[in-house]
């Protein structure tokens, strides 16, 4: 069974969050890979972290999946 989407506030963070990536990328493409690695890296530590909930996991990943897609 796989877990539910985030709620739709974190969805919505994720959203914006791309969009803001993206529009810094423009004009300066070294931005957006350093980005998706610090967000590898950031879910790597959230996820040995039990303090964070699952859906926080779900949040990161998403972010890392509309850029990956657009």
């Amino acid at each position: 069974m796989s877990n539910p989407l985030p709620d739709q506030a974190a969805q919505t963070i994720a959203v914006l969050t791309a969009c803001l990536v993206q529009t810094i990328g423009k004009t300066n493409p070294e931005f957006i890979p350093a980005f998706e690695q610090s967000l590898q890296e950031m879910y790597a530590n959230i996820r040995e972290n039990s303090y964070f909930p699952p859906e926080t996991l779900q949040a990161v990943k998403l972010v890392g999946g509309l850029l990956k897609n657009s």
